[in-house]
């Protein structure tokens, strides 16, 4: 629809259009924009508590409706990070991908069967993430 195509391989980095793209190296919470994200698998509840946790720490939170897309958005510099409590693995894995090739920080998402039965997921710059850890509640291990 943007005539965008994300693309990485591992150890060669990550493009947009051929292009190469980076994280946005953000490290204050107070000007980040994360996204979070949410699923229909859990109750509401949790989803507020993340984002009223996110608020806390300083963050603007927006929610746009695509975790792949917010995942892409990261590895580009779009916004500072994604999290989600439950994501199905179809849906992140890729966007992990780009995003470790364009210098930013995953959880391990695939602990603990993630690849079968999804995971949480927190995906931002290098230097926001022991921050979003401790304002998410998503370990680096889920």
């Amino acid at each position: 629809m943007h005539h965008e195509l994300y693309m990485a391989q591992r150890g060669k980095g990550a493009f947009l259009n051929g292009l190469p793209i980076r994280t946005s190296g953000l490290a204050d919470i107070r000007s980040a924009t994360v996204e979070a994200g949410w699923s229909t698998r859990l109750a509401h509840h949790p989803y507020v508590s993340l984002v009223e946790n996110l608020k806390v720490a300083g963050a603007n939170v927006r929610r746009a409706g695509s975790g792949t897309l917010g995942l892409a958005y990261v590895a580009d510099g779009r916004i500072d990070a994604y999290c989600e409590l439950h994501i199905n693995s179809w849906d992140a894995l890729a966007g992990l991908l780009i995003i470790e090739e364009a210098g930013g920080w995953t959880n391990n998402f695939l602990a603990k069967d993630g690849l079968r039965k999804g995971n949480p997921i927190l995906a931002c710059t290098p230097e926001l993430a022991e921050t979003l850890v401790a304002a998410t509640g998503i370990a680096k291990e889920p």
